[in-house]
């Protein structure tokens, strides 16, 4: 390492920032007083034990609970049939984009489609009573066949769902002139086939939830550990059928998301509420690491046939793409294909587009989003493709994608992306890497030539990614763009014939379903008229609206109360911090809370890169309108002018220079005659706000091992205005690590009969502090034009790009020993090995 450091000879330019608070929450997380639900120990506290499909596939013939009903530690149990005579609705799809309903439930009904999936629910005395007592519920199966892979969904020789005609969930397209065309007369033609194999989200927190229903107010009170209060809330009023006023639903600290904690419907919170409801007792689940693996969603599973075209001047003619997606027995969310359709042409100039995308159902269990959700795969299918085709032309990578990134339109952010180029060449050396490159393969030809030697026989690789939205698609005068694709109509005429009407949101069993609109209130309540901060009826938020409350009392505190949700990005310190911005009082006098439906009646949550530009800017607004206020209120109680004052460290001062103190903000709630004021937001974003980003990726290949170690790592960065650059550049770190797992370690492995092999840390690696880059970080700040406070969302930018970084990398330096390729992800030493196996 010690040479690739000497290359490295321009540092970081100093940077003049304003002091930033240390994050306030790390106190309270590293010294062990974190509040997590699966701390809660409540009086009358029951536990739930769940009986697991050992099965990929199979018919339930029946569920006997005789060893288990007369232990002295049996309350309960449920089955499917059971959520079937409680009216319960199949487990929730989500209806963007849209997919073939597919009816689940919580409790497998009649067949099991997945090893792991829930059978039977046992609640018990203890933990270790309900985990002894699910093991003694006899099942009996008649197994049927299994499908374990895309090739076999596509042949459809077994389905996944009897009532199906194929295996086919969705499909889209998209496309922009005569993309076969352009390629036939092409001067330079790539094509490769890509992918990325099922990762999990792996939080160090497994879900947990508890559940008490108070049966003389009708109301369940659900501690769970979950990405969006409001998101569950929503799921179990449907699922439920039940008004969402009826669902108080709460989070704590929580040991992390990366999307399994998003969106998904899981059977948890549903079947405690069900039991705490039927006993009148306390109900928990705390899931194991294994119980983790067999069934929260997993991400990726996605895999592309690419081809790229361009003109004897390297600049890009045409892109073609057929993208598949292995989505398991479908889940809450299914958006993740689409998501990498829409992102795969980034910030290129892309004349001819004919893209396609198709999910499939097997026997494993669902996907979900995982950190990226889609985008992530996008950009490393177009940047694994611009990789292969600079080296077929001949270009330095960085200058073919200057020469494509040219005369694009500008994105809604107005993203320098060239100046991003500048900014990585000149941080990270590139000039330096390409020498140090150069001399390590030089090297390691010496070595290969001479029987002994004391150097390691190394060659090195780089790797580049460019991720940015891309503007070209915003003017584009898209072609044939049916979001539904061929999908549509065949669709509509399968929901007449097979009676889809829970599509709609409507029970096909229950007569109240004419009183309930789907939406989780019932008409009753939408009667009443009610209007009050976050009231659901008068406006339902969108993924790029947030809400938010700001309160001052006469004692000079602040509270901020917001609908995002932490589970490790710092929101505590960073809503504090534009909080005291905007307000002109101190950050140590504000705090905030979030995760309570009680308390924040209306919110979105935590995913998607959203927190600081969206539920941000709903701080910002909600403080703004109190500080107008505040101001007012003093200006009535000085005799003076509203513009004639401002609020500085707390204090009422004059607007001029000198800002002469003239009242505190107390004085003036207590002539008022009020104990606090407040202000309240419901922000909705304009456009998106995502950062730009470009990664490079350094690192030797041991051709003996197969094993690569990244020597260095470099990210130039466009998230607008940093709020607080610590956490920033903690999000983009964690984001590359992340990345690191997918593309070197992770991978959720299946059998030919559907069984999960990987159900433990000692089966399924993440990256060691040992495989984690020290990533260098390098700013640029064009603010944002939609955001209030000009930030852009950073979460899972390092995510997105880091794939194709590495991978890229990885290739290049297996092409200085001629060797095959790797298109998928993970390239694991053995996979490697094999690759360079025609060298040896």
């Amino acid at each position: 390492m010690s040479n690739l450091q000497m290359t490295t000879t321009i540092q970081r330019e100093k940077e003049t920032v304003r002091e930033e608070p240390l994050r306030t929450e790390d106190f309270r997380l590293m010294t062990g007083r974190g509040r997590f639900v699966d701390d809660f120990a409540l009086e009358n506290q029951t536990y739930i034990g769940l009986v697991h499909s050992p099965h990929a596939h199979a018919k339930i013939k029946s569920i006997d609970f005789s060893k288990v009903r007369n232990s002295p530690d049996f309350i309960a149990c449920l089955t499917g049939e059971d959520l079937l005579k409680e009216k319960l609705e199949p487990v929730t799809q989500n209806q963007w984009p849209r997919q073939r309903p597919a009816k689940r439930y919580h409790l497998a009904v009649d067949e099991v489609r997945f090893v792991g999936e829930p059978v039977a629910a046992i609640l018990a005395k203890d933990r270790a009573s309900a985990e002894d007592l699910a093991e003694l519920v006899s099942v009996e199966y008649e197994e049927l066949p299994v499908v374990t892979n895309l090739e076999q969904a596509k042949q459809g020789k077994a389905l996944v769902y009897s009532d199906w005609k194929d295996n086919l969930s969705q499909s889209a397209e998209k496309k922009k002139g005569d993309a076969d065309k352009a390629i036939s007369s092409a001067a330079y033609v790539i094509k490769a086939s890509e992918g990325i194999r099922r990762q999990d989200a792996v939080p160090i927190e497994p879900h947990s939830v508890v559940v008490t229903y108070n049966k003389e107010r009708d109301v369940f009170d659900v501690l769970a550990t979950v990405q969006t209060v409001h998101g569950l809330q929503d799921i179990l009023s449907s699922e439920l059928k039940i008004p969402k006023k009826k669902l108080r639903v709460r989070v704590m600290d929580m040991g992390g998301g990366f999307g399994t904690k998003g969106g998904a419907s899981y059977p948890w919170a549903v079947l405690a509420c069900l039991f705490a409801k039927k006993t009148g007792l306390a109900v928990k689940w705390s899931g194991s690491r294994t119980e983790e693996f067999l069934e929260s969603a997993s991400g990726r599973d996605e895999y592309c046939d690419v081809t790229l075209a361009c003109d004897k001047d390297g600049r890009i003619v045409a892109l073609k793409a057929r993208i598949e997606c292995d989505i398991g027995v479908s889940g809450t969310q299914v958006h993740m294909p689409s998501l990498t359709m829409e992102s795969m042409t980034g910030p290129y100039k892309i004349p001819n587009l004919d893209l396609k995308v198709q999910s499939y159902v097997t026997n494993k269990k669902p996907i979900g989003p995982v950190r990226g959700a889609g985008v992530p795969e996008g950009c490393y299918f177009i940047e694994r493709a611009m990789e292969i085709m600079a080296k077929k032309i001949g270009l330095d990578p960085i200058e073919f994608r200057r020469r494509n990134i040219e005369a694009s339109a500008s994105s809604s952010q107005n993203e320098d992306v060239q100046s991003l180029l500048d900014t990585l060449v000149k941080s990270a050396n590139y000039e330096g890497l390409l020498r140090w490159r150069s001399d390590l393969k030089s090297k390691y030809k010496e070595d290969r030539g001479t029987e002994e030697t004391n150097r390691p026989a190394l060659v090195a690789g780089l790797g580049i990614s460019l991720r940015a939205e891309g503007g070209e698609e915003e003017e584009s005068d898209w072609g044939n763009n049916d979001s539904e694709g061929e999908w549509s109509s065949q669709w509509k005429k399968d929901e007449k014939e097979e009676g889809f009407a829970s599509w709609q949101g409507k029970s096909e069993n229950s007569q109240e379903a004419s009183e309930w609109d789907g939406s989780g209130q019932s008409k009753e309540k939408k009667e009443e008229g009610e209007t009050s901060w976050g009231d659901k009826d008068d406006e339902e938020l969108s993924f790029t609206s947030e809400s938010a409350r700001v309160v001052l009392n006469k004692g000079g505190d602040v509270t901020v109360f917001t609908g995002c949700s932490p589970h490790g990005q710092g929101h505590e310190t960073v809503f504090a911090q534009l909080a005291s911005e905007a307000l002109g009082i101190p950050f140590e006098r504000i705090s905030v809370v979030w995760g309570d439906t009680d308390l924040i009646p209306l919110g979105v949550g935590t995913f998607g890169s959203r927190s600081a530009a969206v539920g941000g800017s709903a701080v910002v607004e909600a403080s703004r309108k109190l500080k107008a206020d505040l101001l007012q209120k003093a200006a009535k109680a000085l005799g003076k002018n509203p513009k004639e004052l401002d609020i500085r460290d707390g204090s009422i001062v004059e607007s001029n220079a000198l800002g002469k103190v003239l009242v505190r903000p107390n004085v003036v709630l207590e002539r008022a005659g009020l104990d606090e004021i407040s202000a309240d937001s419901k922000f909705n974003l304009a456009g998106t706000a995502y950062s730009s980003g470009i990664q490079l990726c350094a690192l030797t290949l041991d051709p003996e091992t197969g094993i690569a170690k990244i020597e260095k790592y470099v990210v130039a960065e466009d998230c607008g205005r940093i709020i607080n650059k610590a956490i920033v550049e903690g999000q983009i770190h964690g984001g590359v690590v992340h990345g690191v797992g997918g593309a070197l370690l992770e991978k959720l492995t299946y059998d030919n009969n559907g069984n999960l092999l990987t159900t433990s840390f000692l089966d399924y690696s993440i990256p060691l502090s040992t495989d984690s880059p020290n990533v260098e970080v390098f700013h640029m700040t064009t603010p944002s034009e939609v955001s209030l406070n000009q930030a852009k969302g950073v979460g899972e930018s390092g995510t997105n790009g880091s794939y194709a970084a590495i991978m890229n990398a990885l290739n290049d330096a297996i092409s200085q020993l001629d060797g095959k390729q790797v298109n998928i992800a993970p390239a694991f030493p053995e996979v490697v090995k094999s690759a360079l196996q025609k060298t040896n």
